[in-house]
């Protein structure tokens, strides 16, 4: 079913009653880092000096879930990330976004984890504490697996909708209705009772710049360190092995003066069978 924003959802696209929403973030590598396969080819590994930031398409997360709160008065939005103690600075800009509450669950080496274990450290922290919606971005940079969300939901026994471009709230029914992003050209409607968890696609709002009172308040909020209640384990999930791409292409340099390059590169040309 291919539907657009303006004729599906009215400019009160929030429910009225107070929500409690978790959004789960992720601390990755800057694209500027240097990144390695490690030495048993499972994992990759980042070389310092190494800068780390938010994952973007969290703050997509983050900026849907503040403005369902702000259009629910009461509501409030907690943010969860699972890392070492580094991973604080993303909360503390989650905090300065406008989130009320930041909740960081201590892994140290929270890189070798499977999407299976990422998954079921939220759902063990989620479950029982009543979330009406839980929100992730719909990857992160540096796997771009798009697996904890979905995996998160069905320990948690939640509906799902991925790939969320818009949404809108039934304060009546208690339900959520989504619009999710199929391809460049269609759109799927999709609506689901709460609590739900959404997945949410970059460019469905424009994250906000923290104001200097949230900065102020994120750095003075205290974030304690909470051990996994759930076991880390690996699950059915295996890294057998990461290879670098076959190196297929090779560039070549053609020694000659000017007076002989032209012949030069005609019969290299020829050699290869291009012309």
């Amino acid at each position: 079913m291919r539907i657009t924003g303006k004729e599906t959802f009215g400019p009160s696209r929030l429910k009225k009653d107070s929500m409690k929403i978790l959004v789960c973030v992720k601390q990755v590598a800057d694209s500027e880092s240097h990144f390695e396969i490690s030495q048993d080819g499972k994992n990759i590994v980042c070389r310092a000096p190494t800068s780390y930031r938010i994952n973007s398409y969290d703050e997509y997360a983050i900026e849907e879930a503040l403005l369902a709160a702000e259009g629910s008065p009461g509501s409030s939005v907690e943010v969860i990330s699972i890392g070492p103690d580094r991973v604080k600075e993303a909360l503390r800009r989650a905090l300065s976004m406008g989130a009320a509450e930041a909740h960081h669950l201590l892994v140290e080496d929270a890189d070798l984890l499977t999407p299976e274990s990422r998954a079921r450290i939220i759902a063990d922290f989620a479950a029982g504490r009543s979330y009406d919606l839980i929100f992730t971005g719909v990857m992160s940079e540096d796997r771009g697996g798009s697996a904890v969300g979905p995996m998160t939901a069905e320990l948690l026994g939640m509906p799902l909708a991925t790939h969320v471009m818009a949404l809108s709230i039934d304060e009546e029914n208690k339900s959520i209705q989504v619009e999710r992003e199929i391809d460049g050209t269609r759109r799927h409607q999709l609506r689901l009772p709460m609590p739900a968890l959404l997945t949410v696609q970059s460019g469905i709002n424009r994250p906000r710049y923290p104001s200097l009172s949230n900065v102020l308040r994120a750095k003075a909020q205290e974030i304690p360190g909470l051990l996994p209640g759930g076991e880390a384990r690996p699950g059915d999930f295996l890294t057998r092995k990461l290879t670098l791409p076959p190196d297929t292409r090779r560039g070549v340099l053609l020694q000659e003066d000017s007076n002989s390059m032209a012949d030069k590169l005609l019969e290299y040309l020829h050699s290869i069978s291009i012309l």
